[in-house]
Formats: structure tokens, C-alpha cells, sequence
């Protein structure tokens, strides 16, 4: 089945002589010698190694345009702003102006060459085309997550001229497209072990801890928090690691995330971030659990308010 989603997205503009230089200075990836019409993820963090976002640049040769999480484009925008003094740098929120769609399943590979007029899978995760259609343009890169498939970012402006391909009669007749709702695709998430944010890409946690280490540069110069997560790798220091959770019972989430806490024998040791529910495993999660209580062939507890439930953790992603 070839499926699509529609990822909720924040957008950036990135200008001045200096734009990608001050972010490399403030976030985990070599990102400066990043080539025109390249891409690359990187992760701001807090002077703590802590996560305030994963940055998705696409450099456009006279400016980079960049995508980061939902509802988080203030707070990318202020932190960058407090590290900004004589540079030449300047961040434009850009957030509501386009969409993200997201493409994967069987045949996605076939459909988008179709569609687009392109050749999709001469595309590496570090590189992107810009397709022109009806006098609007589109960027398509594969997506580098375990899902596979292609992301297609477009303008608000341009989206009814976009939808109006991607969905053609033929398209849906000949691949048989669906779309994935929200709940879905959470659940879809969880089972591959992705990281989402604010659930588990926040204040409490780090990139390492998260498995995202592919954004993390160990040669690169300092940045904002490279001590910590450079201290933490050479001395294999990581507390804490993120692990999936399945239960009999219902996983509830607290409203302030990071509440619902995870034990082991009445201790704390962990605390849940996602829930959802998969036909194979049942009710599923993700949360992160301390080192020294990591031991997957132990019975764990979900405690939330005075409810108690048994769980167990599994190695990500579930199988």
C-alpha cells in the first residue's frame, strides 16, 4: 500500500553572509561545507546537550530554507537570536507558509518519477530536487527515517496545483493511495522507534539518548552543548536510553510529558513519552529508562497519578 501524511511542519528562512557558519557553531552536524542544493539534518541543543530542535537545512545557494517541528519555530528563532551578535544572520519565520507531504509504502519510488518527471531515486538523503509545475515548485528529498519513502514540501500557494497531480485519478488508480490519519501514524512511529518532538526530543533529553548519533559530528569544532555530548560518547556516560513499551493495559500519557514515570520493583527508573496501539503488539509506547535499570527480560510498571500498570520494554524498533 502506498501511503501518505501529512507531517505537521514549522519553516525557516535562513539569511546573511554568515548563515550557515553560525549554525554550525550552535548545532551537532558539520553543516558549513554543506553544498548548493544539498541537505543535511542537524540538532540544536542547549549548553546542557539538550535537545531545542532538529533543523532539516536545504541550502539554496543565496539562502537556506529549513524545516523544524511543529508549534516550535519561536523557540528555534529565539535561541538562535541569543547567540547572534556581530554575525551576519538573520532567521525569517516562515512558519503556515508551505506544507509537508509525506510519501511512503510499496511503489512510492515508481509513483513519484511518474508524477514528478523526475528520477527520485537518483536522490541520496543529502540531496533534493526542486520540480516546477504549473509555475510552482516543490522540493523532493527521500526521507532518511526508517520509514523510507520521500518528503514533498511545497507552497501554500501552490497547493492546489500540487494536490491536483499528486492525486490525479491515474495516480490513485494506478498505486491505490491512502492517507494515514494522526493516530496511525503515531503508532507507525513508535513501532519503528522514531523520536518525535516535544514527546521525546525535549529538555530532557539528548541526542544520543535518543539514537540520533547519524546527526551528531565527533570531529567538528565546539558548538553549544559538544562538551557534554562528547563527554558522554568518550566515557560511554549515556543515563539513560530510549525503549519501546508494550502492556496488556491502557499506557496513559500525563499532560505535562515526562510525569508518567516508569519503575522497576517500586523504584523510579524511566518515564513514558508516546502511546499508541498496534494490531501485533497491542497497546505500545515509547519511553526512556535509566542504564542501571535497563534489563529487558524485567517486569516494569507504568505509574500515572495512583493508576499502576504492568509493561515490559523491548529493544527498538519492535520486530
Amino acid at each position: 500500500m502506498l501511503n501518505f501524511y501529512r507531517l505537521p511542519q514549522d519553516y525557516l528562512k535562513f539569511e546573511g553572509a554568515e548563515r550557515l557558519d553560525l549554525i554550525n557553531r550552535l548545532s551537532t552536524n558539520s553543516v558549513n561545507t554543506i553544498e548548493e542544493f544539498g541537505a543535511i539534518k542537524t540538532i540544536l541543543t542547549s549548553d546542557k546537550g539538550r535537545f531545542v530542535d532538529i533543523l532539516h537545512l536545504f541550502n539554496f545557494g543565496d539562502f537556506v530554507f529549513s524545516t523544524c517541528s511543529f508549534n516550535n519555530c519561536a523557540s528555534v528563532a529565539a535561541h538562535l537570536d541569543k547567540y547572534t551578535i556581530m554575525d551576519d544572520f538573520k532567521c525569517v519565520d516562515m512558519s503556515g507558509t508551505h506544507e509537508t507531504l509525506f510519501f511512503y509504502g510499496i511503489g512510492v519510488t515508481e509513483y513519484l518519477d511518474e508524477v514528478s518527471g523526475v528520477k527520485v531515486s537518483s536522490l541520496n538523503e543529502n540531496s533534493f530536487k526542486i520540480v516546477k509545475h504549473e509555475g510552482h515548485d516543490a522540493i523532493i528529498i527521500p526521507n532518511d527515517e526508517t520509514f523510507g519513502g520521500y518528503l514533498v514540501i511545497y507552497a501554500i500557494e501552490g497547493k492546489a496545483v500540487w494536490e491536483k497531480l499528486l492525486f490525479s485519478y491515474s495516480a490513485i488508480a494506478n498505486y491505490g493511495i491512502s492517507e494515514v490519519n494522526n493516530e496511525d501514524f503515531n503508532s507507525q512511529r513508535i513501532l519503528y522507534g522514531i523520536p518525535k518532538f516535544p514527546n521525546e526530543m525535549s529538555e530532557l533529553t539528548n541526542p544520543l539518548e535518543c539514537g540520533l548519533n547519524k546527526y551528531v559530528s565527533f570531529t567538528k569544532g565546539c558548538y553549544i552543548g559538544q562538551e557534554v555530548i562528547a563527554r558522554l560518547d568518550a566515557y560511554d556516560k549515556i543515563s539513560k536510553h530510549m525503549v519501546g513499551i508494550t502492556s496488556n493495559g491502557v499506557i496513559a500519557l500525563t499532560e505535562q510529558l515526562g510525569t508518567a514515570k516508569i519503575t522497576l520493583d517500586g523504584k523510579e527508573c524511566g518515564f513514558v513519552t508516546s502511546a499508541g496501539h498496534s494490531v501485533k503488539h497491542g497497546n505500545i509506547g515509547l519511553g526512556f529508562v535509566k542504564t542501571i535499570f535497563l534489563d529487558y527480560s524485567k517486569h516494569y510498571s507504568i505509574k500515572s497519578g495512583d493508576n499502576l500498570t504492568d509493561c515490559r520494554i523491548i529493544k527498538l524498533p519492535f520486530s
